[in-house]
C-alpha cells in the first residue's frame, strides 16, 4: 500500500509527499484501515481532510473504520461528513474498460501486428524501411501496450494508425507476416479465436489477424473515442497542479459525449456509449455517490462560482432538480463555513483591535492618535455591520463576479493567496 499526502501550505503552495510504501498481509478493509491509521500516527499527522482510494468494498470498510477511529480528534471536520473521496481516474477506467470489452477484436488484430514487428530486431528495421518508402513523417514508432490498461491501448492504437500504410507494405513485401497469423495446421473454423490476449486457441495457437482495411477504419473510431477520456485521465491524475476543482467540468464533458454518442447512428459507437452510461450511472447518477467537496471546489474557483453549478445541473437535470441540487451544494459550502468559522479562533484576531492598530500606529501627538482610534473604531463598526445586516463572506464570494474566465493558464492558488485577505475560509482550525 502506497499513501501520499497533499496539502496546501501557508504560502499557498501546493505539495505532494509519499508516506509510506508498506506490505499489507490482507485485503481486508479494516487491515486497511490500521495500516493508514499507525502510518499518521507515526508521522503525527492529526488533521485529515479526505482519503482518496480506489472503488472496492475492502476500501469501502477501511473508511468506515478510519472514521470510528478519528470521530473524536479536534480537528476532525463535520464528524469526517467528506472524508471519503472515491478515485475519479478509476471510476473514469471502469467505465472506458466496460465500453470496450465486446469491442476489441479489431485491438487485438492492430496489437498482433505491433507485436509482430516489435518482436525482434530483423522485423522492426524491415518495417521501419516499409516507413521510409511510405514517406511518414513521424519520429516515433509503434509502441506495444497492456491490454488490462485501456489507456496504453489508446497511445497503441494512435501510434499505429499513423503507420497503417507502412504495415500494408509490410504484409506484400515481407513473407513472415503473414505466416504470423495463418498455419496450416489450424482448423479454418478455428482461426478468429483467441484467448485474452488475442492469442488463438486453434491447434497452431496463432494470433488472430492482420488488421483489414475495416479494422483500421475501427481503431481510428476508438482513437477518437478514447482521446477525451484520456485527457480526462490525464487532468485527474495530475500532481503539480490542484485537480479537485476540475472534476465538475469532465464529469459533465464526459456526460454529455456518452450521451450524445448513445445516439450516434453509427451501431459500434452506440453500443460503446450505452455500454459505458450504464456503468457511469452506477457511480455517478445518485448524487449521494459523490463526495459535495467536488462540488464546493468548483463554487470556490473564482471563475465559475455557483452560476456555473447551476448551468451545468441544468444541462443534464430538469431544472427544479438542478435547482435542488445547486442548494444542496451551496448549502454544504455554507456548513463548512460555519464550521471553520467556529473552531478558528484566529478569526477572532484576523482583524486587528483597538490596541493593536493603537501600538502600530506612529504618530507624535496624542489628539491626533485619539483621532485616528476614533476613526478606526467607526470603520470596525461599519465592517460588522456590514457582516451582520448584510451579507456573509460566502455570500459576498458567491455574489462578485467571476475572475479569469476561459484563463487556461489561471492559477487558482495564487488567486486565493492574492485574496485571502477578504476570507478566513481556509485558515487552520
Amino acid at each position: 500500500m502506497c499513501l501520499t499526502a497533499h496539502w496546501i501550505d501557508n504560502d499557498w503552495n501546493l505539495h505532494k509527499r509519499i508516506l509510506n510504501f508498506c506490505i499489507v498481509p490482507n485485503h481486508k478493509g479494516v487491515t486497511i484501515g490500521k495500516h493508514i491509521e499507525k502510518c499518521l500516527q507515526e508521522w503525527g499527522i492529526d488533521r485529515i481532510f479526505t482519503i482518496t482510494l480506489d472503488n472496492a468494498s475492502s476500501n469501502d470498510i477501511a473508511i468506515q473504520y478510519l472514521k470510528r477511529k478519528t470521530k473524536d480528534w479536534k480537528t476532525t471536520i463535520l464528524d469526517n461528513e467528506f472524508l471519503h473521496m472515491r478515485c475519479c481516474a478509476h471510476i473514469v477506467n471502469l467505465i472506458v474498460c466496460e465500453g470496450l470489452k465486446d469491442q476489441n477484436k479489431s485491438v487485438v488484430k492492430i496489437r498482433n501486428a505491433v507485436r509482430y514487428v516489435r518482436s525482434s530486431p530483423s522485423r522492426l528495421q524491415t518495417f521501419k524501411n516499409c516507413v521510409e518508402r511510405e514517406k511518414i513523417p513521424s519520429k516515433s514508432l509503434v509502441c506495444l501496450d497492456l491490454p488490462t490498461r485501456w489507456n496504453s491501448t489508446y497511445m497503441m492504437l494512435e501510434a499505429a494508425v499513423k503507420f497503417q500504410n507502412a504495415f500494408e507494405r509490410l504484409q506484400e513485401e515481407d513473407s513472415q507476416f503473414d505466416s504470423y497469423f495463418n498455419d496450416d495446421d489450424n482448423d479454418e473454423n478455428e482461426v478468429g479465436v483467441e484467448d485474452d490476449n488475442g492469442r488463438g486457441k486453434g491447434r497452431g495457437r496463432k494470433n488472430i489477424g492482420p488488421p483489414n482495411v475495416l479494422d483500421w477504419g475501427k481503431a481510428r473510431i476508438f482513437v477518437q473515442f478514447l482521446k477525451l477520456f484520456y485527457k480526462v485521465t490525464l487532468r485527474f491524475s495530475g500532481s503539480l497542479y490542484v485537480t479537485s476543482n476540475a472534476f465538475f467540468h469532465e464529469l459533465v464533458l464526459v456526460q454529455s459525449k456518452l450521451l450524445t454518442l448513445s445516439r450516434s447512428e453509427d451501431n459500434m459507437l452506440k453500443n460503446m456509449a450505452t455500454s459505458m452510461r450504464k456503468k457511469y450511472d452506477k457511480y455517478w447518477k445518485n448524487i449521494k455517490n459523490i463526495n459535495f467537496l467536488l462540488y464546493v471546489a468548483v463554487v470556490l474557483d473564482p471563475r465559475y462560482k455557483l452560476r456555473y453549478i447551476m448551468f451545468s445541473f441544468k444541462q443534464v437535470y430538469e431544472k427544479s432538480k438542478a435547482e435542488e441540487l445547486t442548494a444542496m451544494v451551496e448549502a454544504k459550502l455554507k456548513k463548512l463555513y460555519e464550521h471553520y468559522l467556529q473552531k478558528d479562533t484566529s478569526a477572532n484576531i484576523a482583524k486587528p483591535s483597538v490596541s493593536q492598530s493603537f501600538e502600530e500606529m506612529d504618530v507624535d501627538d496624542e489628539e491626533e492618535d485619539d483621532s485616528k482610534s476614533f476613526a478606526f473604531q467607526y470603520k470596525k463598526h461599519l465592517e460588522e455591520a456590514e457582516s451582520l445586516e448584510n451579507k456573509s463572506e460566502v455570500d459576498r464570494f458567491l455574489t462578485e463576479n467571476c475572475e479569469g474566465l476561459g484563463n487556461a493558464e489561471f492559477d487558482i492558488l495564487a488567486w486565493w493567496k492574492l485574496n485571502s485577505y477578504k476570507s478566513w475560509l481556509f485558515q487552520s482550525p
